[in-house]
């Protein structure tokens, strides 16, 4: 292997274990209300603010808003933005759609949990080797699980290249790219959107505008990766 090689190869692996823990991290902030320590730490984040991607600017903008003016209990504050936005409480509408972040709510002809989606998704998870705790007892197309698959999928793709199997890394990182375009990028703005209607401040229209930005870039990224990996191979 050249040198060049081995930076590439290196940057490719930099790429996909951050990915890993984005993907985590972000798994974890739509899945439960976050711990004070949690929301302590994001407090001293310091949030870039032109990262060539819209969707990135504007989350991380509105996480630096909401940072900035609120005060108090934030735990207790954020905990009640999280049930009212995606556990629907108190605020159940037939004239508006709510915010449960489940893709089937979003995407099956019904618009109801347990749609036809989860069934392709069940299917999808499976040929992967990605398994949903049953203990969690929720529906497989709850965006943090797919969000812990890519998280899945990206270490899994770091493991194959360490191991020489490049194009087995191939086929997994066109996979993934596969997945953000046809099962996260084609209904997460419909859940900003009716996130919006529900929520009092800005901290989760933040990050799902940065989970947006963060899955657009990874989708340019993994299309480098695919691309580079076959000279690898060679």
């Amino acid at each position: 292997m050249t040198e060049d090689e081995k930076t590439t190869t290196d940057e490719m692996l930099e790429f996909l274990d951050a990915n890993v823990d984005t993907f985590t991290f972000l798994s974890q902030v739509f899945y439960k209300e976050l711990t004070e320590e949690a929301i302590a730490e994001l407090a001293e984040g310091q949030w870039p603010e032109n990262t060539g991607n819209e969707a990135l600017d504007r989350g991380y903008n509105l996480l630096r808003r909401y940072f900035k003016f609120s005060a108090g209990d934030r735990r207790s504050q954020l905990a009640v933005e999280y049930a009212r936005i995606f556990l629907a409480a108190g605020v159940f509408s037939q004239e508006r759609r709510s915010a449960v972040p489940y893709e089937s709510v979003f995407t099956s002809e019904e618009h109801v949990m347990m749609g036809g989606t989860r069934d392709d998704l069940i299917d999808w998870f499976i040929q992967d080797g990605f398994k949903v705790n049953p203990d969690l007892h929720e529906p497989e197309d709850h965006i943090s699980f797919e969000l812990e698959y890519l998280a899945h999928m990206n270490a899994k793709a770091a493991a194959l290249i360490r191991d020489g199997q490049n194009l087995d890394a191939i086929k997994n990182v066109k996979r993934q790219r596969r997945f953000i375009e046809q099962h996260l990028l084609n209904w997460i703005g419909q859940l900003q959107e009716a996130a919006e209607e529900y929520a009092k401040t800005t901290f989760y229209t933040g990050m799902l505008k940065v989970c947006q930005g963060a899955l657009e870039q990874a989708c340019d990224a993994l299309t480098c990766v695919s691309d580079e990996l076959p000279l690898l191979a060679a």
